[in-house]
């Protein structure tokens, strides 16, 4: 008699064969379309904007030819609480940008950019910082060349011994300047508005400046004009005006934020082939190890977290904003470590926090405590560069929020797609060898 499912007259032995290769067809057909699901899922790009919303760009200010740097200064004394200064590198700007509250509600708007007259005596501005504790502001200029006065030799040339006496003004050179910061024209003269207080023996380009609350000393990351190991870390004590290197030998360093508490300063190397940033101790005087960020093309200024778990830069030639761990707290385990001679170094996954910005220069945090206000200490700001004269006006500084389940939020969903991905491309990988064998096997059977 016969078998339901089966026809009648067939053996035991061919029935199993029909059933385990039928079995065998259905699991084949689940884990193609499992492999298909997982490969569309794992490659699709992290979104810019969360469900949220929160990371949507907001314009701050427009009109600038290449937004280099910025910082967010407090004012209580002032309406606004709070203000935004930004240097305009090609032309030699420096920016105030002020909150207007709305009048009997909890909103307000951003202020047309107020030019600082300090940049009329200056060719370039770039790196600028503001000392929390003191209330000073510094920024890095380039002084216009002139003639020189014989009469009256510049005592930087003839210490530096670099060049005759009374010629250092022949050729730009950077120095650090002190801003009278809410000093508006034509309130006061030019040069009642700014102090020199340092000269460095080069010229400035996209120099990062940062101060160091408790010393009050400044440290300058010098590119050295993008030539290969000719990047060096300035260590300058404003009273003084003393300037001694802290970091040679390095590559373009840009970027340069502090950690206040932990004592250590970040600096990042822009055109270093692996994107590095070095992390130089305070206490220990040198560089106690190097971070490497995977995903990233040219890293410019950044500022940290408030936690100093993670470092949000600006991605130069990548368009984008972007965050990775400095190897500490709740991120720590997104990173690998390693060793090299130099030290103790460490791999970080970047993770994109914003993209579609045009040659973004640097990202800082806001520094109000008021949460009503356009300079928060939740918001983050970001800068756009690039134009290629000074008649460029298209740039702009722009402001965004970060998640409501905070960084660590992107760096998770991150990582889990970097895993999906690697997943999938590892199962295409048994795949493809999987046909390679059934080839080989019907070539050698001459099937």
């Amino acid at each position: 008699p016969g078998t339901a499912g089966f026809p009648v007259g067939t053996s035991a032995r061919p029935r199993l064969t029909l059933a385990a290769g039928a079995f065998c067809g259905v699991c084949a057909c689940c884990a193609l379309s499992c492999l298909a699901l997982v490969s569309m899922f794992a490659l699709q790009p992290l979104p810019d904007v969360l469900p949220s919303g929160l990371l949507k760009l907001y314009v701050v200010a427009t009109g600038f030819s290449w937004a280099e740097n910025l910082v967010c200064v407090l004012d209580p004394g002032r309406a606004s609480g709070a203000s935004l200064f930004v240097t305009d590198s090609q032309r030699g700007d420096v920016l105030r940008v002020d909150w207007v509250r709305a009048e009997r509600a909890r909103s307000g708007h951003y202020a047309q950019p107020i030019l600082h007259p300090a940049s009329a005596d200056f060719s370039l501005m770039a790196g600028i910082a503001w000392n929390k504790r003191t209330g000073q502001l510094f920024v890095l200029a380039n002084v216009r060349p002139s003639e020189p006065e014989p009469s009256e030799p510049e005592p930087f040339a003839i210490m530096t011994g670099l060049l005759s006496p009374g010629l250092r003004t022949r050729r730009e050179h950077c120095v650090i300047l002190e801003l009278d910061a809410f000093a508006e024209p034509p309130a006061a003269a030019v040069a009642d508005t700014y102090t020199v207080v340092a000269h460095l023996e080069r010229k400035c380009l996209g120099d990062g400046l940062a101060v160091h609350e408790k010393s009050g000393f400044l440290y300058v990351a010098s590119q050295g004009d993008f030539l290969p190991r000719n990047g060096v870390v300035f260590e300058v004590d404003p009273v003084s005006g003393s300037v001694r290197p802290i970091i040679t030998n390095a590559f373009s360093t840009d970027g340069a934020f502090i950690d206040q508490e932990a004592g250590l300063l970040y600096v990042t190397e822009s055109l270093s082939p692996s994107h590095s940033v070095l992390v130089y101790s305070f206490a220990q005087r040198k560089v106690i190890k190097r971070i490497y960020p995977r995903g990233v093309s040219a890293l410019d200024d950044f500022t940290l977290t408030a936690d100093g778990h993670a470092i949000l830069a600006a991605d130069f030639l990548g368009s984008s904003g972007v965050g990775f761990s400095t190897g500490t707290g709740a991120m720590k385990e997104s990173g690998r470590r390693t060793w090299t001679h130099r030290g103790r170094s460490r791999t970080e996954l970047a993770w994109r926090l914003v993209s579609g910005v045009a040659v973004p220069t640097s990202i800082r945090r806001g520094c109000s405590p008021d949460p009503t206000s356009g300079f928060n200490e939740e918001l983050l700001f970001i800068t756009e560069g690039g134009g290629l004269a000074g008649l460029s006006d298209d740039r702009r500084v722009l402001a965004f929020a970060p998640p409501r389940g905070g960084f660590q939020l992107i760096a998770g969903e991150t990582s889990a797609r970097e895993k999906r991905s690697d997943l999938a491309l590892a199962i295409s990988g048994l795949s493809h060898a999987a046909d390679g064998v059934t080839a080989s096997r019907r070539f050698q059977t001459g099937g």
